[in-house]
């Protein structure tokens, strides 16, 4: 008849700790494998979500730039009753949460310089659309509330009347036909002097204080900007200026996109991740059923002298833990140091294609770390339920009669 002791104190935890760890460095390669399986599976998966969310800031970053997401970007609709004008911006800056307000008037234009005319699309912006739109300058300076005869240029429309270094364009005059629709005035017309040059390319743009267009009578804005007190009023903010019949986009709307989209995708990258894992999984299955095969007799006697079932069933949790924390631990390790070798490599292979801005591929926010480890530490116990369940099970006098 099987005797079991009740006592707390016959094998203690430290004690068991101490067993596990013994027997795992007794067989040095049959652990070593294992944990390398372990390494290689969490590595695996670890290295591609590392890349999954490092691609997805990046691509955020890239795609929102200077915006933030505590702005709205209001304008009108095509209704002829709805306008986006002086009295609306005024209700939209009064609303409560709103830190501050911005608008901006739009007009095609043409720019003359030293005998060069150019299309281009003029914008009238006051300080405050200015200052939420982080506007980042090649040269120069942004423009101020009480400028009225300085204009701003972005790189293309410099190199079109033929400047070719923003920094010489500084200081230059230039004429501007702003044509104008609607207004109290046909056009704006005059001589400006090029205060800074925006760090912009595609068409051509100049920037020209909103104060000019509302001098010359302009009855409405083509857009205007918000910006609220915290992010979570974002959307409150924006169902009330939508109820004034007005349209808003928010960089929310983006980030919400590219979050679905990378979503999918690192459930992909996981997927791939987890063959290796299936592979680590099998070999800390297999290391372990050995191990209590070939320990039946010992376990039998630590029974016979005293040793409780849940105790034997311990041991082995205890091993299971030991492998998986170590192999989670290398595994991420080495996921790292890969990730950071590449990105490196990718850093230096684009500095010679001309691209001076460092950027980051992989990323190692805290609670994935966090959640690797403490997944492994589930599939460890997942994985070592039946032989620990056959251990507290082995009836010592059967034990004991192996040879």
């Amino acid at each position: 008849m099987k005797k079991t002791f009740r006592n707390p104190n016959i094998i203690p935890t430290r004690v068991l700790l101490y067993m596990a760890w013994r027997n795992l460095t007794h067989k040095k390669l049959r652990a070593f494998l294992t944990v390398f399986g372990v390494v290689i599976g969490i590595g695996a998966i670890f290295f591609l979500l590392s890349f999954g969310i490092g691609l997805q800031r990046l691509v955020t970053s890239q795609v929102l730039g200077n915006q933030s997401v505590k702005s709205i970007d209001v304008t009108s609709s095509n209704s002829k009753i709805i306008k986006l004008d002086q009295s609306s911006f005024t209700k939209m800056r009064d609303l409560p949460h709103v830190v501050r307000a911005g608008a901006m008037y739009s007009f095609a234009a043409s720019l003359k310089s030293h005998g060069s005319e150019v299309d281009a699309i003029a914008y009238g912006q006051d300080s405050s659309y200015q200052q939420m739109s982080n506007t980042a300058m090649a040269a120069g300076r942004q423009l101020r509330s009480d400028d009225r005869s300085t204009i701003m240029l972005n790189i293309t429309a410099v190199k079109a009347i033929g400047i070719t270094n923003p920094k010489t364009a500084i200081g230059k005059e230039v004429s501007v036909d702003v044509p104008l629709s609607s207004a109290a005035r046909d056009s704006v017309k005059g001589t400006f002097t090029i205060a800074g040059v925006v760090d912009t390319e595609g068409g051509n743009e100049l920037y020209l204080p909103g104060a000019v267009f509302t001098d010359a009578g302009v009855p409405a804005f083509k857009q205007v900007k918000i910006e609220v007190d915290q992010t979570p009023n974002v959307s409150t903010m924006r169902k009330q200026i939508e109820s004034l019949g007005f349209v808003t986009t928010s960089p929310i709307d983006t980030i919400d996109q590219i979050n679905q989209i990378f979503t999918f995708f690192n459930v992909i990258l996981a997927g791939f991740g987890g063959i290796g894992m299936i592979v680590a999984v099998l070999g800390m299955f297999n290391t372990l059923t050995i191990s209590l095969l070939e320990r039946t007799k010992e376990i039998g006697l630590m029974v016979t002298l005293g040793g409780r079932n849940r105790d034997m069933r311990k041991l082995f949790i205890f091993e299971a833990m030991l492998l998986s924390v170590a192999g989670a631990v290398l595994g991420i390790v080495c996921a790292i140091v890969l990730g950071q070798i590449i990105t490196l490599a990718m850093n230096i292979f684009a500095a010679h294609r001309g691209v001076t801005e460092h950027f980051q591929l992989f990323a190692t926010p805290w609670w994935l770390v966090l959640g690797m480890i403490a997944f492994m530490l589930l599939v460890g116990m997942i994985v070592v339920y039946l032989p620990a369940r056959r251990a507290a099970r082995i009836n010592p006098i059967d034990a004991l009669r192996r040879e």
